[in-house]
This record gives structure tokens, sequence and C-alpha cells, in this order.
């Protein structure tokens, strides 16, 4: 799979308004469709808001990574949403999340795409350079030079 095509910076959006972990997650899957990455919205928020209600997807350190496996997925996509206010996720470590980083993949690849994604993330989260740079960044190609950075390792 070539990583460089999972995300672009017509996938961030670094000035979100939301109130609940639904609008967040709503936003998430309009870009996602206005991007030509999925071919229903309604579909992508659906998906994820079916894996919150399996278990949370906030990591902790107010950032979470909600993701759908759905058959509406034309490409597999990372889009990522900052948002003006951290909102409450029931994360891991009880804070509120401020940043998304979403993945969409495809069902016929979920075995496969979806769990390196989840792994390369997560072993990234770990690191505070990672999440601190992702947190701090101000601009769409910040966060897409730190995102590409850990598939090019």
């Amino acid at each position: 799979m070539n990583y460089s095509e999972l995300i672009n910076e017509h996938l961030i959006d670094l000035n979100v308004k939301a109130k609940t972990k639904e609008d967040a997650l709503r936003e998430v899957a309009n870009i996602a469709f206005n991007a030509g990455r999925v071919e229903s919205a309604e579909a992508y928020l659906n998906g994820m808001m079916e894996r919150e209600n399996t278990s949370t997807t906030g990591f902790g350190g107010r950032i979470a990574i909600p993701h759908a496996k759905i058959d509406e997925v034309i490409k597999p996509t990372i889009s990522v949403v900052k948002l003006e206010e951290a909102v409450d996720w029931q994360a891991m470590d009880d804070r509120p999340v401020q940043l998304l980083i979403a993945l969409a993949v495809p069902t016929k690849q979920e075995g496969t795409v979806h769990l390196q994604l989840l792994a390369k993330l997560s072993e990234n989260l770990m690191e505070d350079e990672f999440t601190g740079a992702l947190l701090s960044a101000d601009t769409e190609n910040e966060i897409y030079q730190t995102i590409t950075s850990i598939f090019n390792e």
C-alpha cells in the first residue's frame, strides 16, 4: 500500500466546532465525503458511531482514533480534525478529546489495512514528540507532514 495516498491537506481541518462526539464524527464524515473518499457521509458516520458504541476510541492524551470498516469507502483514508474546544469522549484517561485521527477502510481490506494503520498510529501516539507535534500544529501542512513521517520510517 502507498501510505502517502491515505491523507492529503483536503482531509485535514484544524478549526472544527463541535459540542458532542457525534458532531465531531459528523464533521469527519463530511470531510471524507467532500474529498471523494467515501460514497456516503451518513454510512461513514454510522460506522464510526457503531464502533464508538462498542468501546471508546479515545486513545488518551486528548486524542481519539475513530474508525470504520464499511463498503462505502472508495479509498482507504486518514483524516484529521482538530476541535476548537475539546469534547467528552469517554477516553481511556478520562480527558476530553481535541484531536481526531480518523480512519475509513473498505470492508474488503479490513484485515490488512485497518490493522496496519491502527498499529502504526497507536505505536506513534505513545511518543510524546509525535502527539505534541500533532496537538500544537497550526497548519494543515504541519499535520500532514507529521502523519506521513511515521509511514516513511
